[in-house]
């Protein structure tokens, strides 16, 4: 078995609730999500597949898998051990009304809202590997349901990462978030809830006030706080520190009080320049962890693009948007099969190689790969007991990669 898949068993094995069938069974329907050139569905499976038929398909996709700790063990013994953990919520298509959760969501592709689901992604980016690794999805709920059950949005996406915190926070203090997270109930919730420090970014109108580090008033009275509000399109530079600055990026850092949070932040102000080192925009990234450095604080929040290949690899490749269920607990199941099989393809192909050897990842090309060893594997099940034949032979090897892309 092959190096990456079989650390894997090894991690299935150890998890409570599966039981031997059940990991013969995920392990079966990872290697098919991973090999099938049509969609991904229970009939697509259950034709590709020896063992189950549809109907099976349809039985253990209702059962719960604990993604979030399998994939933890997963990662932790495959990455570079430098983490920053990324929550965004991702926008899937899905036709018909009867499905628990449609509605009409937030597509960033599309700029616009469109009629499907929505789906809260929990994803592990590795800093030193620059990639990013799945770790658990959950369904958003429509409109209705969180109405009855008297929860905002902002709610459901606050629990969906609490939900997953113990296997967050053995990886990562930081949680990296868009600028809509940027808001007092979330952060509150979050760091109340967990160990978990917030990296995000604010918009430019952000009401900010300079921390007053004068000498302290005589007398009664309340000691002076705040030294004036910050003008973000014209800030006072005098009061910041330059953390980091090239040819392209200016950063500073300060401590100061957001007004909307309610709290004190690092604030890391990023000027993006020109060749003749004129502003030519800036951003507001920040950061709850005062500590934490502001060049470090960009780095942490411009590393999140990892998660958007990510999605783009499962929707295109491993049947993200392909499931026919109507069922939540089979949607789920679904969607972390589709991203977790993803994490196999990058420690398989990718990982497993020098990092001087490593050329940009083709998901095409392991895709290609394992649906040529279906075929070929297929074959040599079928093929007389005598038959002197090898899978290891050169030339059969060479079958595995027929049609690769040049990378």
């Amino acid at each position: 078995m092959r190096e990456g898949l079989a650390s894997l068993v090894t991690i299935v094995a150890r998890m409570p609730q599966m039981h031997k069938p059940r990991r013969d069974f995920f392990i079966h329907t990872l290697g098919l999500f991973l090999s099938l050139r049509s969609r991904v569905n229970f009939l697509s499976l259950a034709r590709h597949s020896h063992q189950y038929v549809e109907s099976s398909f349809r039985l253990h996709f209702e059962q719960y898998i604990d993604f979030a700790s399998m994939n933890q063990a997963y990662i932790q013994q495959h990455g570079s051990g430098h983490y920053v953990v990324a929550f965004d919520p991702s926008y899937l298509r899905k036709s018909g009304r009867s499905t628990p959760g449609v509605g009409k969501y937030w597509s960033g592709s599309a700029q616009t809202t469109l009629w499907g689901l929505e789906a809260g992604l929990l994803s592990v980016i590795d800093i030193d590997h620059h990639t990013a690794f799945h770790l658990d999805v959950v369904q958003t709920p429509a409109r209705d349901e969180r109405q009855r059950k008297g929860i905002t949005l902002l709610d459901h996406y606050a629990q969906a990462i609490l939900w997953s915190k113990s296997a967050v926070q053995a990886l990562s203090g930081y949680l990296a978030v868009d600028a809509y997270f940027a808001k007092k109930e979330f952060i509150e919730r979050i760091l109340g809830q967990s160990s978990l420090h917030i990296i995000s970014r604010l918009r430019t109108d952000a009401n900010l006030l300079y921390l007053y580090q004068g000498p302290k008033r005589e007398g009664k009275g309340a000691p002076r706080k705040y030294d004036g509000k910050l003008a973000v399109d014209k800030p006072d530079l005098s009061r910041f520190e330059l953390s980091y600055q090239d040819e392209q990026i200016a950063i500073y850092s300060a401590i100061v009080y957001c007004k909307f949070l309610k709290r004190n932040i690092r604030l890391a102000y990023t000027q993006f320049l020109e060749e003749e080192g004129k502003v030519k925009s800036y951003k507001l990234f920040f950061s709850t962890d005062l500590n934490l450095p502001a060049w470090m604080i960009v780095k942490y929040y411009r590393a999140r693009f990892q998660q958007e290949f990510l999605i783009r690899d499962a929707k295109q490749f491993t049947g993200l948007n392909d499931c026919q269920a109507r069922s939540t607990s089979k949607l789920e199941f679904h969607w972390n099969t589709a991203l977790t099989a993803i994490n196999v393809a990058k420690v398989e192909h990718w990982l497993c190689l020098p990092t001087v050897q490593r050329q940009s990842f083709s998901m095409a090309n392991v895709k290609t790969l394992h649906h040529n060893r279906l075929i070929i594997d297929r074959l040599f099940n079928i093929l007389p007991e005598n038959t002197e034949l090898s899978k290891n032979h050169p030339e059969v090897i060479k079958l595995y990669q027929l049609g690769y892309i040049a990378a």
